[in-house]
């Protein structure tokens, strides 16, 4: 059972890692997992009637048909053919109008510019801040992803300009560039140990906000 689990999972097909090279995949960023319901619950309470998604990563399609329901556009961007192809042909003709699928690497397309919702669930993801730049450059306002932290989900306002790292002397820090971390000094609080500071320019990235 195994076995033929892991022979259907595009991962472990032939080929899989070339095109993973190919399109500057590292470690486990090109494998597609599914989330609980509880995690899609979180994203879905976020998104409103009036709102156009950019679901980057978006795998099998089971997240962007819930978000296509609740909101007035849902663009799904999956680079595996394989994985997205499926769930199209799955689909058929029963395919929502407000759901465009597109096959393509998310570094390489431009964002559509009318999208004010981005949600990213890759755990491994390895270019959050070339996502973070890019979305910045469009009209989207909040940035719905798991990445930082790896458990639960966040929103990041993209058009919020975070604190600059040098003013942060201690507590828990999230940079947009997607590190995360703990600055301790003998100043710090138990308050201050649940505190996080949202950052632009950490010693890891350099991250210059525009």
């Amino acid at each position: 059972m195994v076995v033929d689990t892991e022979e259907k999972r595009t991962q472990f097909q032939e080929g899989f890692k070339s095109f993973s090279k190919r399109h500057g995949l590292r470690g486990w960023e090109g494998w597609f997992s599914p989330y609980n319901n509880k995690i899609y619950e979180k994203i879905l309470k976020k998104v409103k009637k009036g709102d156009v998604v950019l679901d980057i990563g978006a795998g099998d399609l089971r997240l962007s048909l819930q978000i296509a329901i609740r909101s007035k556009m849902v663009y799904a961007v999956e680079v595996n053919p394989k994985v997205l192809g499926s769930a199209l042909e799955r689909i058929g003709w029963d395919q929502p109008r407000n759901l465009v699928a597109i096959c393509a690497n998310a570094l390489d397309i431009p964002f559509p510019k009318d999208i004010n919702i981005a949600v990213l669930l890759m755990r491994h993801c390895q270019h959050f801040r070339d996502y973070v730049i890019k979305l910045r450059s469009t009209n989207c306002r909040d940035l719905i992803t798991n990445v930082r932290w790896k458990t639960g989900v966040e929103v990041i306002e993209l058009t919020v300009k975070g604190e600059d790292f040098c003013q942060v002397k201690d507590g828990w820090y999230a940079c947009k560039c997607g590190a995360v971390s703990f600055i301790h000094s003998d100043q710090s609080s138990d308050k201050q140990h649940f505190l996080i500071h949202e950052v632009e320019n950490c010693p890891r990235c350099g991250f210059e906000s525009s």
